[in-house]
């Protein structure tokens, strides 16, 4: 998760925007200049006018996607957020040193991430309304700016944002200083999924409690806790209680429409016959970061995503003998339905104790002569995909 978020600002790269070819089409130029309020009112116009325009509706959603990358990092610079010390996800967002932060509280905190959650699913709900196979979008995403202090005077570009994180240039930059993207079909599907694994990684985080001890956690992110009500002795994480059930099926649900979704992506991309800026290319198309894909690594990464949604969806089962690691005498032939553990959980659900003393509970159990099993098999080809200079960056890019 970690790794997904500090990727996931780096995958801000992969927004597509509303415009033409030149300067100052009106999704660049809100932008550029990083006035996401003012650009959404202009686009949600540009819809009422004509609702059938595909091009500012993708704009639209991309902007409430950044305005959503700058609200949360409004958030994080109004708590002083040292982001360079975190190793938490979303936390990890550059911001300015705020030289008189707020107190952060676990429940601050907590409105914050359901904030930047609202935010996303508002995007990809905009998204979700692009049905223009032949939509074309095009940007210059290397001057996309953030106002993360909300004053204006210090304002952040993408390209240096990406560049912080990154540690270094990339080779584009010589190539396509603007960083010029072409964004299309399979590029929406790809947005889209990326606002659900985010969302999906807010619910999880967020269904559980973990009050006790959240200032010792968080004392080298935060220069200023207020102090908790919660006296308890800390809970180690594999004996979390679950606060909030419904947070768990909707984690569940965002997680299965990031599988759905990236089918839909490798769909439409393998479709294309142009080479044009290609943010995800195909096989025989140029990758901009120089990170192309083969039809064997498509079809490795679809073949995992497969599995999972099975797993999601409660039509594969983890396998009993797996989980007689966890708990010797589990009866063998008995698999887990992930879907029904999610969605009825017990409220010691991270008890690992507690499953390795009594096992599984019998109400998640199924046969499996009756399912499949899910195949973890499928999981090594796309380890080894990623197990190179630049596999954090192909994770990132596939969701």
């Amino acid at each position: 998760m970690i790794r997904s978020f500090v990727l996931f600002v780096l995958c801000l790269v992969a927004v597509p925007a509303c415009g033409a070819d030149q300067a100052g089409s009106p999704a660049e130029r809100f932008l550029h200049d990083g006035e996401f309020a003012k650009g959404e009112t202009a686009l949600l116009l540009t819809l009422d006018a004509n609702p059938r325009d595909d091009e500012a509706r993708f704009g639209l959603g991309v902007i409430q996607f950044m305005r959503a990358v700058e609200n949360l990092g409004k958030a994080l610079y109004e708590y002083g957020t040292l982001s360079e010390k975190a190793t938490e996800p979303f936390l990890r967002l550059p911001v300015p040193v705020n030289p008189n932060p707020s107190a952060i509280s676990y429940k601050a905190l907590g409105r914050v991430l359901d904030a930047f959650a609202n935010d996303l699913r508002r995007a990809e709900a905009t998204l979700a309304e692009v049905s223009d196979d032949h939509v074309k979008l095009k940007l210059r995403l290397a001057e996309i700016t953030f106002d993360f202090t909300g004053r204006g005077d210090q304002r952040t570009t993408l390209l240096a944002l990406i560049t912080g994180l990154n540690g270094r240039r990339f080779d584009f930059q010589e190539s396509n200083p603007d960083f010029r993207i072409h964004f299309d079909r399979g590029d929406v599907a790809w947005l889209r999924a990326y606002c659900h694994l985010l969302c999906s990684m807010v619910e999880g985080y967020r269904s559980v409690d973990e009050e006790a001890g959240f200032e010792r956690r968080v004392s080298r992110i935060f220069p200023n806790i207020e102090p908790s009500v919660v006296k308890t002795e800390e809970v180690h994480w594999l004996r979390l209680n679950v606060v909030d059930t419904p947070r768990l099926r909707r984690m569940r649900m965002h997680l299965v429409r990031v599988c759905e979704l990236n089918r839909e992506t490798w769909i439409s991309i393998r479709k294309e016959t142009d080479d044009d800026f290609e943010w995800l290319p195909g096989p025989n198309q140029t990758d901009q970061l120089g990170l192309p894909l083969s039809n064997d690594r498509i079809d490795a990464w679809l073949r995992m995503m497969s599995e999972l949604e099975g797993l999601l969806k409660g039509e594969r089962l983890i396998a009993s003998s797996l989980l007689e690691f966890l708990h010797r005498e589990h009866e063998h032939g008995k698999g887990l339905n992930v879907k029904k553990l999610l969605d009825d959980p017990p409220a010691d659900l991270l008890n690992w104790e507690r499953i390795q003393k009594d096992g599984v509970d019998a109400k998640y159990l199924e046969a499996e002569r009756d399912k499949p099993v899910f195949d973890v098999s499928v999981l090594f080809p796309v380890m080894q995909m990623f197990n190179d200079t630049f596999g954090f960056a192909r994770a990132a890019r596939l969701n």
